[in-house]
């Protein structure tokens, strides 16, 4: 069965933003509307963005 391409793209820029980036990602999945992906784009951080 092919793979079916989410309707939106949720983009998440951050930098340096560990305290805050776990809500920001559960508030994209608290939405009621599920067909999407989320993106997030970490511009060289220095903290512990990535965990």
């Amino acid at each position: 069965m092919p793979e079916k391409n989410p309707t939106v793209s949720v983009i998440i820029p951050t930098y340096n933003r560990a305290h805050l980036i776990g809500r920001v990602i559960q508030s994209v999945l608290n939405q009621t509307y599920q067909d999407f992906e989320v993106i997030v784009v970490d511009d060289g951080f220095i903290d512990k963005t990535e965990k």
